[in-house]
């Protein structure tokens, strides 16, 4: 290649390279900003000498308010960003020039596309003291995407500079616009909010405590904890007394009650690997063996997904996921001893309404009182109305569902719940975890069993529950829950950009 044409070939190339970043520092540059003149086109066709002396009258008006700003219209292809980069530096070349406050200086910025006018884009950066103040980010935003924006698609520059300019005004004195939510807001957070608020919690807490007044309960206590059983109930009957009604899964601690007496197996279907939970299955042994029809209830879901004998994991964990039948049988078995309190229901159903609405209307409150600032008295009285839904929540849930004669059979089975409880948790204590398997689950306490489960399977002790069928050991390697849950399955037009700026403060930019 011949060296006159590999030079005109490198000249060539370092232009195309250093040009882009010569625009780009251009961009950054306003050499002809002098103090005491606020407008600027350099497009000298955006704004006639009218419209910029109009513009020059209230940017000095502007001043007064605290705000020293300038504007800048030019002739350039821009991004959103490039915009936004470019309108604090005009702030920062503002503030060197002129000597205005860097804190209060504001600059606005439009690029017009050359060669298409109504292609424009829109900033404005504004110092530190309106940042934090009256001219927020979200503010800085709206300025640009509703009042600069919209007549720049017109293409008028002038419409646009004005209402930017009154925007900023406007916010500067008075604060951000409020929309008409929030000056609800703001109105009933000042007026009728505490009133309702505090009348509301009066009502509520009269009409809780008016209906707890009216529920029955015994004299009886549930004296010293016991690791005894008070009684022959299975296990999920004495477990709907202890709750006050059917817990809401009673099948495991009748399935591991059946297992115990051999009308079922438990058996291992697979050990589980890196990635899967050990799975157990059912085998059907001696329907002969069933007591009540809670046992009844339990034996038909798993019989009416057998397959043969042998209900496998899957099917076992949709008998477990589907309690209704076993939970209608022990509600029956309550009523029929006299133990639970129908009548209760209606008294129960109203707290828990005060407590809902109660919520409902404390979510309301806040939100309301959030949107309007609300003065003290307000939250006061919010927190009036939090005290009245927490109440009627704790009453509607303590509220005794069980009759007087049913309360008093629960209170033998209280006690040997808190004894079993904390045996569990003393591992020097004497434990038949044979006998008070069904009990634990039964009554929740599956998890204070977990040490004393591992002592077990790491002793080579076979639970009676897993071992019925004469299966080794296996079963017991893991804690039987983690299989039993296993298986049960229970257990704008352009893009706006808003930032801080070197010197404090904050911007944004949109296009058209």
């Amino acid at each position: 290649m011949p060296g006159g044409l590999a030079a005109v070939l490198a000249v060539l190339l370092a232009v195309l390279v250093t040009a882009p970043a010569a625009l780009a520092q251009e961009a950054d540059r306003f050499p002809g900003l002098e103090p005491g003149v606020r407008v600027y086109d350099e497009t000298g066709s955006s704004l006639t000498p009218e419209q910029t002396s109009d513009l020059q009258d209230r940017l000095d008006a502007l001043r007064d308010t605290g705000a020293d700003a300038v504007v800048l219209v030019r002739a350039l292809d821009a991004s959103s960003e490039d915009t936004f980069d470019q309108v604090e530096a005009l702030q920062q070349a503002w503030v060197a020039r002129t000597g205005a406050d860097q804190d209060t200086a504001v600059a606005i910025l439009v690029n017009r596309d050359p060669d298409d006018p109504q292609e424009a884009r829109a900033g404005i950066f504004v110092g530190r003291t309106l940042d934090d103040g009256n001219v927020p980010r979200d503010e800085q935003e709206d300025i640009v995407e509703d009042a600069l924006i919209p007549p720049l698609r017109e293409g008028d520059v002038h419409a646009s500079l004005v209402a930017g300019i009154e925007r900023l005004s406007d916010s500067i004195r008075f604060g951000p616009p409020v929309s008409a939510a929030e000056q609800w807001a703001a109105d009933a957070s000042r007026s009728w909010l505490p009133t309702a608020a505090l009348a509301a919690a009066l009502v509520a807490l009269t009409g809780a405590f008016g209906l707890f007044r009216g529920r029955r309960t015994t004299d009886r206590t549930p004296g010293k904890p016991t690791t005894r059983r008070p009684g022959d109930l299975p296990p999920a009957v004495a477990a709907a007394l202890v709750a006050g009604g059917p817990p809401s899964s009673p099948t495991p601690a009748v399935l591991l009650d059946l297992a115990t007496r051999g009308a079922v197996d438990i058996e291992p279907e697979s050990d589980g690997g890196t990635f899967s939970s050990p799975k157990v299955q059912v085998r059907l042994r001696d329907e002969g063996l069933l007591r009540d029809d809670v046992d009844r209830a339990v034996w038909r879901g798993l019989a009416d997904r057998a397959d043969g004998e042998v209900v496998d994991s899957t099917a076992l964990g949709k008998v477990v996921r589907d309690p209704s039948a076993v939970r209608t049988a022990l509600r029956n078995r309550l009523v029929a001893q006299g133990w639970l309190d129908e009548a209760a229901r209606v008294p129960r159903a109203w707290l828990a309404v005060i407590a809902v609405l109660g919520w409902v209307l404390l979510v309301a409150g806040f939100v309301v009182g959030a949107i309007g600032e609300a003065p003290w008295p307000a939250w006061v009285a919010l927190g009036g109305l939090a005290v009245a839904a927490l109440a009627a929540t704790v009453l509607a849930t303590t509220y005794p569902s069980l009759t007087i004669a049913g309360q008093n059979a629960a209170v033998g089975w209280i006690a040997y719940r808190d004894g079993l409880k904390a045996a569990a948790e003393d591992e020097h204590a004497d434990l038949d975890l044979d006998a008070v398997l069904p009990d634990a689950v039964a009554l929740d306490l599956a998890g204070a069993l977990e040490d004393r489960m591992k002592a077990a399977a790491e002793s080579g002790q076979v639970v009676r529950a897993f071992g019925a069928a004469g299966h080794s050991a296996q079963l017991a390697t893991f804690p039987w829950w983690i299989a039993f849950n296993s298986t049960a399955g229970t257990s704008a037009s352009g893009t706006t950009v808003s930032g801080g700026g070197a010197g404090g403060g904050g911007g944004a930019a949109g296009s058209t």
